[in-house]
């Protein structure tokens, strides 16, 4: 951890520091002297009992120590915010943005997944996304026989993770892969990062527009897909027939091969949150955190603090 400033000229000011506090000491002296010259002893007298050590160590005036403090820091905290304060942390850093696009075809009901693959794939999601540093971008595509955007890219990371929530199983027949990819490299098309789309699925495509398309729009535009395989080596049965789903894995590499990703197989669901971990690209960085505006609340809030004090309990009576 490290504090800098981008305008430390401004840290000069700081030696109005012991000026503040010489001058508050001698205006306390002063004030003191006034009230002794001033003061009604007779009546002080009458409320100590008149003896004169009472008289000797009474406290006539408050040194306001109180509102020194407070002024002191409303001064350093003015002058660290004209100064540019930073803090610097040493922290992860999404070099992506990302399309999480999620098969919602009625194969991912399979039972080879408890409660069944889609559940167990949005879990997984969430999870990814819990791991991502906050400068990363999210978007959410869901596909069948059509793709549907869930969620168009955004930082708010509790969007996301609802609209994953929200993704339920479509009844438009087949499994688009194709039109997916494309709808997902659309959203990325304003992404100043790597843009990468997480492709999750458990069959073959059967409708639509052909993978191969849908591949060479992803290489224009420059997006890396990583495609994960949520099926076990034995397949799943779903809706109470006997059909068995599984796996497309040749396509599924064709499609991470040939745009520089890479393919996970997910047997389980410890494998499904390994492979969007594997995906994820990151490196270690120094993050900066400007504090010139937390400084800038703090001390207009003792400012008014002080304006209770010297109106109250230091009030200077003439």
């Amino acid at each position: 951890m490290e504090i800098t400033f981008s305008n430390p000229v401004y840290l000069f000011f700081l030696v109005s520091i012991p000026f503040l506090i010489i001058s508050h000491f001698f205006t306390m002296k002063y004030l003191k002297r006034r009230a002794l010259k001033f003061a009604n002893f007779e009546a002080i007298k009458r409320v100590t009992g008149g003896e004169k050590s009472v008289l000797k160590n009474s406290t006539f005036l408050s040194t306001n120590i109180l509102v020194l403090v407070n002024r002191i820091m409303i001064i350093l905290l003015l002058v660290l915010a004209a100064a540019g304060t930073m803090l610097w942390t040493t922290g992860k850093i999404s070099n992506s943005d990302y399309i999480i696009t999620i098969d919602s075809s009625s194969s991912m009901l399979a039972d080879d997944f408890e409660p069944s693959r889609l559940q167990a794939a949005k879990e997984a999601a969430v999870a990814f996304i819990d791991d991502l540093s906050a400068r990363a971008q999210i978007g959410v595509v869901s596909f069948s026989g059509n793709a549907f955007i869930e969620q168009e890219l955004t930082g708010d990371f509790g969007r996301a993770k609802e609209a994953i929530d929200n993704t339920k199983i479509r009844t438009v027949g087949g499994t688009n892969v194709g039109d997916a990819i494309i709808t997902s490299a659309n959203l990325l098309e304003n992404s100043e990062k790597s843009k990468v789309i997480i492709l999750l699925t458990d069959g073959r495509s059967n409708v639509g527009t052909p993978v191969e398309e849908a591949i060479l729009y992803a290489q224009e535009k420059s997006i890396k897909i990583n495609t994960i395989g949520v099926a076990t080596e034995q397949g799943g049965r779903f809706l109470r027939i006997d059909a068995v789903s599984r796996i497309d894995e040749p396509t599924l590499k064709a499609i991470a091969s040939s745009t520089g990703g890479s393919y996970y197989p997910a047997a389980d669901k410890a494998a499904l949150v390994k492979a969007f971990r594997d995906a994820t690209t990151s490196s270690t960085e120094a993050i900066s955190t400007k504090l010139s505006f937390i400084f800038l609340l703090i001390a207009l809030a003792l400012i008014f603090v002080e304006w209770g004090l010297i109106s109250t309990k230091y009030k200077t009576v003439p």
